[in-house]
């Protein structure tokens, strides 16, 4: 309980509100308003959105790699990356406003299962192939990697759920690239 605990709060630091408060900029107030490294990036410039996305990444990562060194089991694991991410995606201290979780989700599925990670680069090729939109390339990588990750692995249903969480949250902006095309 106490490493899920930890995973959750390590997921409520946002990087984009640190960037910001460097820049004296707060990004709630900046374009999407999202804390997240796209809303940084068209804000603050590239350098910010790569070190948000980096550092949102990096919590994924660090919470498999942690508990990968605890010896943990798999499921365990499994539940820690849905706890990151939902600390990303509702941080306590902002009253549950926080970012999307793509680079969290991501750096957890990168250190989760490396191999994988080719099943989701497949699927977002593939969907950007039919789509020409990274939000909705990026949500059929996660179902994809989300249907395998599932049959393959144990945990991977568990998983499965942050990325629904991450595509929860992403519900807005999915919407707002289909509508377009459903009308042409």
């Amino acid at each position: 309980m106490f490493y899920l605990l930890l995973s959750y709060l390590f997921g409520t630091i946002l990087f984009a509100v640190v960037i910001g408060k460097i820049k004296g900029i707060d990004l709630q107030q900046a374009n999407s308003g999202n804390l997240g490294a796209r809303n940084a990036g068209r804000t603050l410039g590239k350098w910010a959105f790569i070190l948000v996305a980096v550092g949102d990444g990096l919590k994924g990562l660090i919470v498999v790699i942690a508990g990968r060194m605890l010896e943990l089991p798999e499921l365990t694991i499994a539940l820690a990356i849905i706890a990151v991410v939902l600390g990303h995606l509702y941080p306590f201290w902002n009253r549950g406003k926080g970012g999307k979780g793509v680079a969290t989700v991501i750096g957890a599925m990168v250190a989760f299962s490396p191999l994988l990670l080719l099943v989701f680069l497949a699927g977002f090729l593939l969907s950007l192939l039919i789509t020409k939109s990274a939000t909705l390339s990026m949500t059929g990588g996660f179902i994809v990697y989300g249907f395998v990750l599932s049959v393959y692995i144990e945990a991977g249903f568990i998983i499965t759920i942050a990325l629904v969480l991450v595509i929860w949250k992403q519900r807005h902006s999915i919407a707002e690239r289909v509508k377009p095309n459903v009308l042409e």
